[in-house]
């Protein structure tokens, strides 16, 4: 099949950069070795860290004012504001609704017991705001002993030191076919069902009638496909309000929002190719003509007049260093902008407000995002780069993970 259009990457950036392409009535494969950086961040919508004062968008406008390179300034505020838009839309499309304001910073607790900025957030977790949480009543934090890396008691005390008012309570599980295991994934799809369900809301019934709390922390696994309903059962039989608390890697959360733009990609005809591990571009000239993903005992070419590199940074794997220590892009052996060398990959100190080189480097790209190399000259003209694989900006550090990919997505699929 031809395609008009192939996208490189499942994150956000690149299945918002196929979702837009798709819906100008183009024919898009997007091919990806793996699910990106949804299944291990919160499932949130970060748009920069803001240390809970102000409002991320004016933040935002004040950042690109001042770094012109910034991949904010690249993409352009209506690009932000436009994907937030068509993000929220797929997510309401699946019974998963984002809450929460460009305009405005949200505090939600982690594992730890401390609190993380963000500006959207699932509707499952935003009665565990520090606003909510500080109205004088009591929050109960409940878990499993089976569910590793969360440990009630430790949130509480977290909270109860920063002048909340909480306590800790582990909740004994019910009997499934299972004795071992219990990981976030599995215990996502037993809180589904709906016998599962009733034993631990008849738990917490009678932890809230006891101890008179308002609400109820839980680990965010409260079901995978259907988590509002099992949150609003959760809720009416225990008489508290329930908010989800992300656990660590696998995020139920973030796989949430993955399925909800993969329903959005297929619903407008995007073909989705995961597992198809990109290894190497073709060019003629100035032009990306092909691209060979790896395949069962040989390499499949995949052609195009338009493409879009969304592979990630450092962390997503799409930006990775050889033996000689030099930062290379995975895909199509892109131009990437990094420290000189591995002495300069780290700070002088561990806590840099900045925060370390390496994080980053990056594919510098102008401003419609094609790739640029070090002479500031276009690399592909048919090729826009987006999300996590751009110079100039430490997603982590910086707390614009999902919006730079977001921004940048919906640019990439716009232009």
């Amino acid at each position: 099949m031809n395609y008009d259009t192939i996208v490189i990457g499942a994150g956000v950036a690149g299945m918002l950069a196929a979702i837009v392409r798709a819906e100008r009535g183009e024919r898009v494969l997007l091919l990806a070795k793996g699910h990106g950086a949804t299944h291990w961040a919160a499932g949130c919508v970060d748009l920069l860290d803001t240390g809970g004062e102000g409002g991320p968008l004016a933040a935002i406008e004040d950042l690109v004012a001042a770094r012109p390179d910034h991949p904010y300034a690249l993409a352009g505020r209506q690009a932000l504001l436009d994907g937030i838009a068509r993000l929220r839309a797929a997510c309401v499309a699946v019974g998963y609704p984002l809450v929460g304001s460009v305009e405005h910073t949200l505090l939600l607790p982690t594992a730890l017991g401390a609190f993380r900025p963000t500006a959207l957030a699932p509707y499952t977790m935003v009665a565990g705001d520090a606003r909510q949480l500080g109205d004088g009543r009591p929050t109960l934090i409940a878990g499993f002993r089976e569910l590793r890396d969360f440990f009630p008691p430790l949130i509480a005390a977290n909270l109860r030191a920063q002048g909340y008012q909480a306590q800790s309570a582990y909740l004994d599980m019910p009997p499934v076919e299972r004795s071992h295991e219990f990981a976030p994934m599995i215990v996502a799809r037993l809180f589904e069902r709906a016998e599962f369900r009733a034993r631990v809301a008849a738990q917490l019934a009678d932890l809230v009638r006891r101890g008179g709390y308002a609400r109820v922390g839980l680990p965010g696994v409260l079901g995978l496909q259907r988590a509002g309903e099992v949150v609003r059962d959760l809720q009416e039989r225990s008489g508290a309000l329930i908010f989800e608390i992300p656990t660590l890697p696998t995020s139920v959360p973030g796989v949430r929002l993955f399925h909800a733009l993969e329903e959005a990609a297929l619903a407008v005809g995007v073909r989705l190719q995961i597992g198809a591990w990109v290894l190497r571009g073709e060019a003629r000239g100035e032009r990306l003509v092909a691209a060979y993903s790896e395949a069962a005992a040989r390499e499949q070419r995949h052609t195009a007049p338009r493409w879009v590199l969304a592979t990630g940074g450092v962390m997503g794997g799409g930006l990775r260093a050889d033996h000689h220590g030099t930062i290379i892009e995975t895909a199509l052996g892109l131009p990437v902008r990094s420290p000189s060398g591995r002495a300069d990959w780290f700070a002088q100190r561990f806590l840099e407000q900045r925060g370390h080189p390496v994080f980053q480097s990056g594919v510098a790209a102008d401003q419609q995002l094609r790739p640029l190399d070090a002479a500031g000259r276009i690399v592909y003209e048919n090729v826009a780069v987006a999300g996590g694989a751009l110079a100039g900006y430490d997603p982590i550090r910086e707390g614009c993970l999902e919006g730079v990919a977001i921004a940048t997505g919906y640019a990439a699929g716009r232009l």
